[in-house]
């Protein structure tokens, strides 16, 4: 009986001893790299035509801007050109009548300039890559749908209107210039991380979808070169979609 008892504790020993000698130990050293380093011609010169090619495309001139856009509370000027461009390339790609077009504002970033606007500019004022998806909704979804923007004051929209009460909910909401009705379907145009349900969007996670093979990025370009094509200026819709009433 001894004997088995220290048979299996010397196999245990060698077990345990096994797992132990698999420990792998890192060594790692810093190293600080200034300015004024010796450069490596050799890698530069590798990387340099790649760099050039990055820098020539970002620097691509697609359109004009006569003011500075800028984001603002709500979604602002900028919200409201974002949110046209995803209205006019959802229709021109699903050859369908899309209603409106909702963003989360966070997903904006920067500004457009006054003058020239460059592909660039466009890769900085959208550091996600987000895709377009349509999707139908019945009005009563949707009144949730506008009572979450409303809690933080609205979000970025096109083809409504809509105002915010004092307790924070939707209310006197137009889609496309009419009442929205409750067991209508409309069709809308958001963004992946939205449709997926993204800052407490779930309310659209189940709606029957389709979604489109064009980011944000390659939706603003486009919807850009379209005033450019006909050597005008880019037009900003400086309708506010979203105002407060206090009853």
């Amino acid at each position: 009986m001894m004997r088995s008892i220290l048979s299996i504790l010397f196999f245990y020993l060698l077990y345990t001893q096994s797992l132990t000698a698999q420990a792998i130990q890192v060594n790692y050293q810093y190293h600080a790299i200034y300015s004024t380093n010796e450069k490596d011609t050799v890698v530069q010169q590798w990387l340099q035509p790649y760099a050039d090619s990055v820098h020539n495309y970002l620097n691509q001139v697609i359109g004009f801007s006569l003011e500075k856009v800028y984001k603002k509370s709500g979604g602002g000027l900028l919200g409201n050109f974002i949110t046209e461009a995803m209205l006019q390339q959802a229709t021109l790609q699903t050859g369908t009548k899309i209603d409106a077009a909702f963003m989360h504002p966070a997903g904006i970033k920067g500004f457009l300039p006054q003058g020239n606007i460059t592909i660039g500019t466009l890769y900085a004022m959208f550091p996600y890559t987000n895709r377009l998806v349509v999707q139908q909704i019945r009005g009563d979804v949707l009144q949730l749908f506008f009572d979450r923007m409303a809690t933080d004051g609205g979000w970025p929209a096109a083809g409504v209107q809509y105002a915010i009460d004092i307790h924070g909910k939707a209310k006197k909401i137009m889609i496309q210039q009419q009442p929205i009705v409750p067991g209508a379907v409309y069709c809308i145009v958001v963004t992946d991380y939205m449709a997926n349900g993204g800052s407490n969007c779930g309310m659209l996670r189940t709606l029957p979808s389709i979604a489109l093979h064009t980011n944000l990025i390659e939706t603003c370009k486009n919807y850009i070169l379209s005033f450019t094509k006909n050597n005008v200026p880019i037009a900003i819709n400086k309708n506010e979609p979203i105002f407060n009433i206090y009853e």
